[in-house]
């Protein structure tokens, strides 16, 4: 019997001693910090792991997948990056039964339908989708359905570069979501084309035809269509002050934040939207600063009755407002200033979990005083990030930033 006891007690031994090193050897082991440029792995997934690598790097990575000869490259500021989480980047693409696409396009000469995956972007990404030939166009739109209508993305404008082959490129502000890039000729391009043919100016003739918005008080682009040259256009119909004003703002009122009506404004066909932002040399660089409390006006029956005087009748706390951008602002110290200068009262705390400021209270307006999922929240260009104000400082000349409160964990902000 106490040879038995000794023999097992060995066993125990060893087995504990193999499971402790075990343990340290997966405690220690390290993870490959990622390079400039990585190709996705089958899956597409880029773990928490690999993505702390990057955290605040003053570097853009490249991340490059293939699928039905379709190249294509998300990139990643790494200054974004502050809250690592597992991306999933494996992008779908088709081409098939997109007509009816292409009809609610204003005949679109070109459809593609992409799918990106379910998760939390860790920051704007780009992505850029190099087709295997060449569209013949001037012009595309990132466009998805909403509620079986075609509306442009806002704050996506697709960059076109021209050679053998068609790349396109645009930022990524939401996931788990069907796109579709629709792309033609502009309207102007035409009619100079048929002008040179016919030895006399044409004037394209189309019918107009209004689509419901998600919002009736942002204005709408109501779709035209030239059956003759298959080119895109857009005739805008006049808004109201506030509703323009929501539109600079990011529109908070929105549901899907990100969506407008097809085909939206003409995008040009060179360069890129970081392109666009830049200034001549002794410009002040500038951002669009708002503070809404839009959210409370259709939540009202849940908001303190003692707070009920802090919310303005429009929802505006502060209306878009140019801000000076200096070197090293993070979205908190714009904040500050522009809370400072308005005399609106503002108050944070430093949160040391999370190594930045939490926004408590703007205009007296806190966390649940409309309700136990209400708050402040922040979009940068009408991306959310996971991550405090003070901790995002990837700002330029252009941006569009606005606090806005939320009733319902940022849903009702459109963020996912």
């Amino acid at each position: 019997m106490k040879r038995l006891t000794v023999t097992i007690l060995a066993l125990l031994t060893v087995f504990l001693a193999a499971c402790s090193s075990h343990q340290t050897d997966k405690a220690t082991e390290k993870v490959t910090p990622l390079k400039i440029e990585t190709q996705l792995p089958a899956d597409g997934v880029i773990k928490k792991e690999q993505m702390a690598t990057i955290v605040g790097k003053k570097a853009t990575y490249r991340f490059t997948g293939e699928q039905e000869q379709i190249r294509y490259t998300w990139f990643y500021p790494g200054q974004q990056v502050q809250n690592p989480v597992t991306q999933h980047l494996r992008v779908t693409f088709t081409d098939k039964k997109l007509e009816d696409i292409k009809k609610q396009a204003n005949n679109a000469q070109e459809a593609l339908q992409l799918h990106i995956e379910k998760m939390e972007l860790a920051g704007t990404p780009q992505l850029a989708i190099t087709l295997p030939t060449k569209w013949s166009v001037d012009q595309a739109f990132l466009v998805r359905k909403i509620k079986g209508k075609l509306k442009q993305v806002k704050g996506s404008e697709v960059s076109l570069e021209q050679g053998k082959t068609t790349t396109l490129k645009f930022r990524v502000l939401e996931s788990d979501v069907d796109y579709y890039l629709v792309a033609g000729n502009s309207q102007k391009e035409a009619s100079s084309s048929e002008s040179q043919s016919s030895g006399a100016p044409t004037t394209a003739t189309s019918e107009s035809a209004t689509t419901e918005t998600e919002n009736p008080a942002a204005p709408d682009e109501a779709t035209t269509a030239d059956s003759a040259t298959g080119t895109l256009a857009t005739t805008e119909l006049a808004g109201d002050k506030d509703a323009a004003e929501q539109e600079a703002a990011g529109n908070p009122s929105v549901t899907n934040n990100q969506s407008q009506v097809v085909p939206g404004e003409k995008s040009e066909s060179k360069g890129n939207s970081e392109a666009d932002k830049e200034t001549t040399p002794n410009k002040e660089a500038t951002v669009t600063f708002s503070i809404s409390a839009k959210t409370i006006l259709n939540n009202w029956d849940q908001l303190k009755k003692e707070k009920q005087p802090f919310v303005p009748k429009d929802g505006w706390i502060l209306a878009p407002t140019k801000v000076p951008l200096k070197a090293g602002d993070s979205v908190y110290d714009l904040l500050v200033r522009a809370t400072r200068d308005a005399g609106i009262q503002m108050e944070a705390s430093w949160t040391p979990m999370y190594d930045a400021y939490y926004i408590e209270g703007i205009n007296q307006l806190y966390e649940f005083d409309c309700g136990g999922l209400s708050g402040w929240m922040f979009q940068v260009n009408g991306w959310f990030p996971n991550y405090g104000t003070s901790k995002y400082t990837d700002l330029h000349d252009g941006d569009v930033i606005q606090m806005a409160y939320t009733c319902d964990l940022g849903h009702d902000l459109g963020a996912n």
